[in-house]
């Protein structure tokens, strides 16, 4: 492995409005959690297929399973964006890092942390908000939009960074 600088990468106020956004999502999905669980029947979707449409039911209460496993992960993913942003040149990059490109690199796979989890918290958001709206009525399943909007708000992110990490070393 060649050395790599060890440098402080602080975060700018765009990354702090993102950090700020990605908890206020968060608990908006505790709230809409929470709010829905006193207006929903008593019985709503638990598990949707491959084409949206609900295939089993279950208790109400077993919606807070949704903000429960989404606020492990997001524990999880902060825990690893504090530690990629303690240790940067401890990852593992697609272009070779120099004292040029350092801060630049370190910074996007900081940044990558932070977008997934907005990402993430948003694909629990949605089916949260659907599997209500399914469970009055007022929709039959989670839409076609559903699962490329699922897989792009997860996808994207790293896609991207890894499309503007090679773009930007190959212009060097």
């Amino acid at each position: 492995m060649e050395a790599r600088p060890k440098i402080d990468v602080p975060p700018r106020p765009a990354d702090k409005a993102v950090d700020f956004f990605a908890w206020g999502a968060l608990a908006l999905l505790w709230a809409l959690t929470i709010w829905y669980l006193f207006r929903l029947p008593d019985t709503i979707p638990v598990h949707f297929n491959g084409a949206g449409i609900p295939d089993r039911y279950g208790e109400r209460g077993s919606l807070l399973a949704l903000p429960l496993v989404a606020s492990a992960l997001f524990a999880g993913l902060s825990a690893v964006t504090a530690v990629t942003s303690k240790y940067p040149q401890a990852l593992n990059y697609p272009v070779a890092i120099t004292p040029a490109n350092a801060l630049r690199q370190y910074r996007g796979a900081i940044r990558l942390g932070r977008s997934l989890r907005i990402g993430m918290v948003l694909v629990f958001l949605l089916l949260v908000y659907q599997t209500a709206q399914v469970a009055t009525g007022q929709a039959e399943g989670l839409g076609a939009w559903s699962l490329p909007v699922f897989i792009g708000l997860l996808l994207v992110p790293p896609v991207l960074w890894y499309w503007l990490t090679v773009a930007k070393a190959k212009a060097a």
